[in-house]
This record gives C-alpha cells, structure tokens and sequence, in this order.
C-alpha cells in the first residue's frame, strides 16, 4: 500500500487563484453600479417620504405645511424640515416641527437639483395641494438625483398640483407607470 499526499498542487492553485481574480474583476464594476444606484434610490425616497408627511399632516390639520429642503433659518444646510405655521401668519417663526432629518440621509454622495433653481421649499395647504411659499419663493416642482460617486441611474419627483410623483427620467415608454410623463 503506497501512501499518497493529499491536497492541491501549486498549479492548481495558481489556476483556481486566476479565475477567482477574472470574475471578481467582472462583478466589481456592476456591484459598485448596484450600490450608487440604491443610494440614489435611498435618497430620493427619503425625500419623497418626508414630501407625503408634510402633504398628509397639511390635509390632517387642514392648514398649510412647510416641506423644506436645506434651507430653514434655524437649522444647517442639508436638513430636511417638515414644519407647520403655528401662528398662522404666514411665517413659520414659532413653527411646530413635524419631522427634522438630514436630506441625504443613509445615502452620501448624491446630488439633488431642485427645480426651479433657487427654492427649496413646498407649501402644501390643508386640501393637499401645493400652494404658494409665504417667503415669495417659487414652489419646488421638481427635484433630480444623480450620484456623484458611481451609479448610472438618475431618478425624479414631480410635483404637480397635489400629487408627488417618482418617476425614472430614463423610461420613455409610454403607459409606463415609471416614466416621467
């Protein structure tokens, strides 16, 4: 009976070893495409949530809720700020704060681009429907969402009169509940 040693040779090895390196090389690139794209998914729908709370709470209080998008006086740029117009003048300086989190939140590295430019917040009056900013500001209508750091896809929401609307600017086949129509 002769004894025989167990086990891999070093060319089998060195085979298994290259192969393993060439598919790791093929998953990379689509693994690191896959992450960008759930964080701009991430973002978006944090925003999109917090865009439904302030419409919901408007039609719930029946009166006008702020959503606003980094720019309320009293907290840092890159919050997301859900307020409501205690007072009912117009302005929210004694404001009851529904909801106050980052925009960005679980998603760094995305870029949003509000529409029109220069404004960053939305009224929503107590029949859910967007009405005017009482600063003067334009009511967002649209915010955009691309990755500054690896993904390839951009998503939207529209806001058009009461509705909020995520859509895929990228899906252009009509009847598709995705497209941005």
């Amino acid at each position: 009976m002769s004894s025989r040693q167990q086990g891999f040779t070093l060319v089998e090895m060195m085979v298994t070893l290259a192969i393993s390196i060439i598919l790791l090389s093929v998953a990379i690139p689509s693994f690191s495409d896959m992450l960008g794209n759930m964080k701009i998914r991430a973002a978006a729908q944090n925003i999109n949530t917090g865009l439904q709370l302030a419409r919901a709470e408007a039609i719930r209080r029946n009166t006008n809720v702020v959503f606003t998008l980094g720019e309320y006086p009293a907290w840092s740029v890159g919050c997301q700020i859900v307020v409501v117009d205690v007072d009912a003048d117009g302005v929210e300086d004694c404001p009851e704060v529904i909801q106050n989190k980052s925009s960005n939140e679980g998603a760094a590295n995305i870029a949003v681009e509000v529409t029109p430019a220069g404004t960053g917040r939305i009224t929503f009056n107590g029949m859910g429907r967007v009405t005017y900013n009482n600063d003067g500001s334009n009511p967002v209508r649209q915010l955009d969402f691309t990755s500054t750091g690896g993904g390839s896809r951009n998503l939207r929401i529209l806001i058009r009169g009461g509705s909020v609307h995520f859509c895929d600017p990228a899906v252009t086949t009509v009847g598709d509940p995705r497209a941005c129509a």
